[in-house]
């Protein structure tokens, strides 16, 4: 059951990084106690550059329509369900948990995804009923 990527590295701000030099943390089947990989850590600096990406990409995000982001979110479960042999392994090679209910979890994850992808679209302020002498004021910003 094959379900890590030959040489794991770090992606981040749409680039693979080599885990090569780096500090890394041992993932190990408690099955089996077979190590199953050895995973890069980040480095502060590249921590601060992932910081740097997600501020940059925050006014994009922003500035996406909600359609946009809709499709970004449903394509997110699509991804998951396609992939769900594959994820749904390496779940279980790394926590010893059933096949089935990894499968379970991720077709949990994908309908919880498609419904905010839905929720995307409703992207509209709202009060809510609460008890007499309270007011909830909902307001979305991303």
């Amino acid at each position: 059951m094959t379900a890590y990527p030959v040489r794991p590295a770090l992606f981040i701000d749409g680039h693979w990084l080599s885990g090569e030099g780096r500090a890394t943390h041992q993932v190990v089947n408690p099955a089996t106690g077979d190590v199953l990989a050895e995973l890069p850590l980040a480095t502060t600096a590249d921590l601060d550059a992932a910081l740097d990406a997600a501020a940059r990409g925050y006014p994009l995000w922003r500035a996406t329509t909600t359609d946009e982001k809709a499709a970004v979110l449903s394509g997110a479960a699509r991804l998951l369900r396609e992939r769900v042999d594959v994820i749904a392994a390496t779940a279980t090679l790394e926590q010893g948990k059933p096949l089935a209910e990894a499968k379970g979890e991720l077709a949990y994850t994908a309908a919880l995804v498609d419904f905010y992808a839905g929720e995307v679209r409703r992207n509209y302020g709202r009060v809510l009923p609460r008890p007499a002498g309270q007011r909830s004021l909902v307001v979305h910003e991303p």
